[in-house]
């Protein structure tokens, strides 16, 4: 096993959720590691995004969003909260170098922060295939509206 905190992901020992990731583990071996499990692991680089629409695009071509992905907020969420036309009995979304977006745009940041969670929720709430975004890399510890540290995996 790559990481014991994988395993608690793939037992469901962790709830689905947002959660800095502090493993060193290469992308490729981690997935690797939940490919063997039947999950899918999607990389996002987070040094590639100055701004909310090159975290639309970046995730629309990483997971594979339909065609009618307007680039814009409500979308997103919708995207997120389905992703029935990708195969895995759940997804990780390692999103590396996380703090660059949160430095260059702060307010995209804080709204993708709460996107997520949402969509996670909206997943959780229907059944559907489980969804952890893994943060990883330099960035905040908190969560973006002050409230909270973000929880480490």
């Amino acid at each position: 096993m790559t990481t014991a905190r994988l395993a608690a992901v793939l037992a469901g020992a962790r709830p689905p959720g947002i959660y800095r990731w502090l493993s060193r583990a290469h992308p490729s071996a981690v997935r690797r590691e939940l490919a063997a499990a039947g999950w899918a692991v999607h990389p996002l680089d987070g040094r590639a995004l100055g701004g909310r629409l090159d975290l639309f695009d970046r995730c629309a071509e990483e997971l594979a969003f339909p065609g009618w992905f307007g680039r814009s907020w409500d979308a997103f969420l919708d995207c997120l909260g389905d992703l029935s036309w990708l195969p895995g009995h759940g997804h990780v979304l390692l999103w590396e170098q996380y703090g660059g977006l949160a430095r260059s745009d702060p307010k995209a940041w804080r709204q993708a922060y709460q996107v997520f969670g949402e969509a996670i929720a909206v997943r959780r709430e229907a059944g559907a295939p489980p969804l952890y975004v893994l943060l990883r890399g330099a960035g905040p510890v908190e969560h973006p509206d002050g409230t909270a540290v973000i929880p480490t995996l």
